[in-house]
């Protein structure tokens, strides 16, 4: 094997190398550009500010008298590099800097020097051969943790959005609801779906795969006002999970909710409701939680509940997506309405909730056949039909306590 020769080269160098023709920036070992315009953008920004940047890796080659370069580590900065100063972009969002809009040749002609004049290190492999080379680009690659995509917003987009995603993924009650996996905190999982979660609050579900990069960028300097309005609003509709999810009775850490494809639309469906008006507090929450118990014991691809078995599929195929994300809170939503909005659902949520029932009892060999009524057998009224009510006095309209009248029934013990 050959040697390793340590040395730094301004950014002119590097210019001089492509144009020259004595650089390869990819061979074809190397990876395509996989960089998004912000990540290039930033690294300017790094450099117009003088941060170091970390080594990159070339394999140096002696042709016709002259040393040809070819990049083993360090494309796409040298490629974000090279395109700056060709003028291939701008400094645009998330650079917030005096020269937002400037291209390379628009800028002073001082900061036009501090670029060409900032230094790099570079480790250069002398007399290597390709089978040498294409070794070194393996164990760089391999044996290194590339930073995920959260880590990356976290260099890249430094700001309010960012700071009050991290304070509410560090909320206690999280932590003991199992929401987050240890090594979901230690790679930054835990801010970035909250950070899903905050983006959600602010314009609806989103697509996961979408760009969360908008919201970093766009609420990067969010208004003081507006970010503590955020906080708080997120705050009361978790305390209203609390209610719900009481530690004695029903603790979210030992149901299905506390995953995140449940969680997430169950938060937004929080939110929508307090954002109607309506609260918990002082409401008898008995039948919602048995409701609650009911769907996370009968959620599953094979549950005799077909609403059920869809619910848990858009929970696993395209779970992130903004239909199946929309899906499960506007079904969560009708669930909770019944507690939150203490009246009789509307036909439709009536529909699907007899549905659950005749489908659940079905299952179970326990069709009721007593008229809530008159407290008569059902095959004594001229029709069977069941229709679904609640007693006069119910203070929620949940499933399990909801009742059967046939619907021949003159009685009026319901409503």
């Amino acid at each position: 094997m050959g040697i390793w020769n340590s040395s730094p080269h301004p950014v002119s160098d590097i210019r001089d190398w492509q144009r020259s023709g004595r650089l390869e920036v990819r061979p074809s070992f190397q990876r395509k550009e996989v960089w998004s315009p912000a990540a290039r953008i930033m690294l300017i920004d790094t450099i117009l500010r003088q941060v170091p940047m970390p080594k990159m890796f070339l394999w140096n080659e002696v042709v016709n008298e002259s040393t040809h370069r070819r990049v083993i580590d360090g494309q796409q900065r040298i490629s974000a590099i090279l395109g700056f100063l060709d003028d291939k972009f701008a400094l645009e969002s998330p650079y917030s800097g005096p020269y937002v809009g400037k291209k390379f040749s628009e800028l002073p002609i001082a900061e036009r020097q501090r670029i060409l004049q900032y230094r790099i290190d570079f480790n250069e492999a002398l007399d290597f051969d390709e089978a040498e080379v294409r070794e070194v680009y393996s164990r760089v690659n391999k044996y290194s943790l590339p930073l995920n995509k959260q880590e990356l917003r976290k260099a890249d987009y430094p700001g309010i959005f960012l700071e009050v995603s991290t304070e509410l993924s560090l909320d206690d009650y999280l932590e003991n609801a199992k929401v987050f996996s240890i090594a979901q905190r230690r790679r930054m999982g835990d801010v970035e779906f909250m950070s899903e979660v905050l983006a959600g609050m602010l314009e609806g579900p989103q697509d996961k795969k979408g760009d969360l990069d908008y919201f970093y960028s766009r609420y990067a300097h969010w208004g003081a006002a507006d970010a503590t309005k955020a906080k708080q609003e997120f705050q009361a509709a978790l305390q209203d999970i609390k209610l719900v999810f009481d530690e004695q009775v029903l603790p979210l850490r030992s149901t299905r909710f506390r995953q995140k494809s449940d969680f997430y639309s169950l938060f937004l469906s929080f939110i929508e409701l307090r954002r109607a008006g309506c609260k918990l507090e002082g409401k008898d929450l008995v039948p919602l939680r048995q409701d609650l118990k009911l769907l996370d014991q009968y959620i599953a691809p094979e549950s005799p509940v077909d609403i059920l078995s869809e619910y848990a599929i858009k929970c696993v195929s395209q779970a992130n997506s903004v239909s199946s994300r929309s899906w499960r809170k506007n079904f969560l939503l009708n669930i909770l309405a019944g507690t939150y909005r203490q009246r009789r659902p509307d036909s439709r949520t009536v529909e699907m909730f007899t549905t659950i029932l005749v489908q659940l009892q079905r299952d179970e060999g326990s069709l009721l056949d007593v008229c809530s009524g008159c407290d008569r057998p059902m095959s004594e009224h001229e029709a069977t039909n069941r229709v679904l009510e609640w007693p006069k006095d119910a203070a929620s309209y949940q499933i399990t306590n909801s009742c059967w009248r046939a619907a021949s029934c003159p009685a009026s013990g319901s409503t």
